[in-house]
């Protein structure tokens, strides 16, 4: 069955993606540049930052993990594990704004600890040991177990300012044990708060962007601006001077948005609009996908080729513009067939996605066949 769009309803409608670089990077960073401290905060100390105005412990960025994905059942665990004593896995921060920590890991455990003891929403459940204080909230229990609770130290890891953004991806990505796992472009848009994100988010939310493709493309997990930083990251780098790996490589675009002039970013904002309302003309309802011409079903949008011709197209001037839509059948023609009958340009755009050779081969590969069309 097929949704308005001609989607099959329940297939996936964004390709998976192989990204394999074959790139073995056996020391990625200068260890000397890593700065972490480690820090032994109390329980009342790490409240007094998640209450203050504004909070100082950010459990709100903007990107769409859950804070209460624990029951009360395992909430009331750790609050029972602080008072009697247990020691409670290491916090992880992003203290590169000391007044606004991030928190990397360790946010079910924070608000476990937010609804016991601030919104006083959580009482005592399903205790292994304490049973005699299950129905109690903080307020109930007796000043010597709540000043036991605020006295407790714990340790946090603090990344502090100056730690290379690749570090901070890799800790991100790896120490990150709770709850929903961060996917890398949420860790990005963490790592890249004001200028970058919003422009990202502004792109991803964009009705041409929506429209170009067919509401396939989901914004639960940031997968929606995962594409749109795609787009930018070689937008603003030529692809000849690429250099594996990509979520390395996005991660410094999107960090380098904020170098850019506001005529910059005005401008790569109109390349974008106008290179979607020309993907949708050109292909319609097959745009970005690998595809024979009008087929019965509709392979899934292809990351791939969402980058490729989204930059291709908003590097074009005006004047290009309009020739490729008086000639629009041609190009989707030589689409097709770039992609059913050259072999490596297929590959390009399913294996090893993010290899320097794959990424340079379909740029150039979708170069050809533009200035074909214009020239035809």
């Amino acid at each position: 069955m097929q949704d308005e769009n001609n989607n099959i309803v329940n297939e996936p409608q964004v390709e998976y993606e192989d990204i394999d670089t074959g790139v073995l990077m056996e020391r990625p960073f200068n260890p000397s540049q890593i700065d972490i401290s480690t820090k032994n905060p109390t329980i009342d100390l790490l409240v007094k930052r998640l209450k203050s105005e504004p909070p100082e412990i950010d459990l709100y960025p903007d990107f769409q993990r859950k804070d209460d994905l624990w029951d009360a059942g395992k909430q009331s665990r750790l609050i029972e594990s602080l008072l009697i004593k247990f020691p409670l896995p290491a916090f992880y921060f992003d203290g590169t704004d000391n007044n606004n920590w991030l928190v990397v890991d360790g946010l079910q455990r924070l608000s476990a600890i937010r609804n016991f003891m601030i919104n006083k929403t959580l009482k005592l459940t399903s205790l292994e040991f304490l049973k005699k204080l299950e129905g109690d909230g903080f307020d109930d229990l007796p000043r010597n177990l709540q000043r036991q609770i605020e006295e407790t130290q714990v340790t946090a890891y603090i990344i502090n300012p100056g730690t290379p953004a690749e570090v901070k991806f890799n800790i991100f990505r790896r120490v990150n044990t709770g709850g929903l796992i961060m996917e890398p472009q949420e860790i990005r848009h963490a790592m890249n708060q004001g200028l970058p994100a919003v422009l990202v988010k502004e792109l991803a939310q964009t009705q041409e962007f929506i429209e170009a493709t067919q509401k396939a493309i989901s914004p639960n997990r940031m997968l929606d601006r995962e594409f749109v930083t795609r787009f930018v990251s070689f937008y603003m780098n030529d692809y000849r001077n690429y250099v594996p790996d990509l979520d390395t490589f996005m991660n410094s675009s999107m960090s380098a948005i904020k170098k850019l002039t506001d005529k910059e970013r005005e401008k790569m904002k109109a390349d974008f609009k106008s290179a979607m309302i020309l993907s949708k003309e050109i292909f319609k309802n097959w745009a970005f996908r690998k595809s024979d011409k009008y087929p019965e079903k509709r392979k899934p949008i292809n990351k791939a080729l969402f980058e490729v011709w989204s930059v291709s197209l908003a590097k074009m001037d005006e004047k290009q513009r309009e020739t490729i839509k008086e000639k629009k059948e041609i190009l989707f023609d030589k689409s097709v067939d770039l992609v059913k009958e050259d072999l490596t340009f297929f590959n390009s755009i399913t294996t090893s996605t993010g290899n320097k050779t794959s990424v340079a081969y379909r740029f150039s590969s979708i170069e050809k066949i533009i200035q074909e069309t214009l020239e035809a």
